[in-house]
């Protein structure tokens, strides 16, 4: 009776055991940013149709702002990396070049988690 209760728990013990590592949750690994342009001289009204360049060593990723002033990507790998803004705004007249308005910011991606950055631009 003792073997076939020992032989019961050690059988019990290697089911639980294959399950656990069969079963072990997948984190998800990838990092989501959102960069959101904003003017500095009124940081309430964000920046359509900016340029946004998000670069560092090997990495580089290029991309305009929506109607929202944001700008989404999702990178594989937890990085930290510099985040540069332009907007060119339209000439007063057709004599004169365009104004830029430009930014910077650093982003820190942490894996499983959307990582939200102001850009504000002066």
């Amino acid at each position: 009776m003792k073997t076939i209760f020992k032989s019961f728990i050690i059988s019990l013990l290697i089911i639980i055991g294959i399950a656990f590592v069969f079963t072990n949750c997948h984190k998800d690994k990838t990092c989501p940013a959102v960069i959101t342009v904003k003017l500095l001289s009124d940081t309430s009204k964000n920046v359509m149709n900016a340029t946004v360049k998000i670069h560092k060593q090997s990495v580089y990723v290029t991309g305009i702002t929506d109607a929202n002033g944001q700008f989404r990507h999702t990178f594989q790998l937890e990085a930290i990396l510099d985040v540069d803004a332009i907007d060119p705004l339209p000439p007063p007249d057709s004599l004169t070049p365009p104004d830029t308005l430009y930014g910077h910011a650093i982003l820190r991606l942490v894996p499983g988690q959307t990582v939200f950055k102001s850009v504000f631009v002066n």
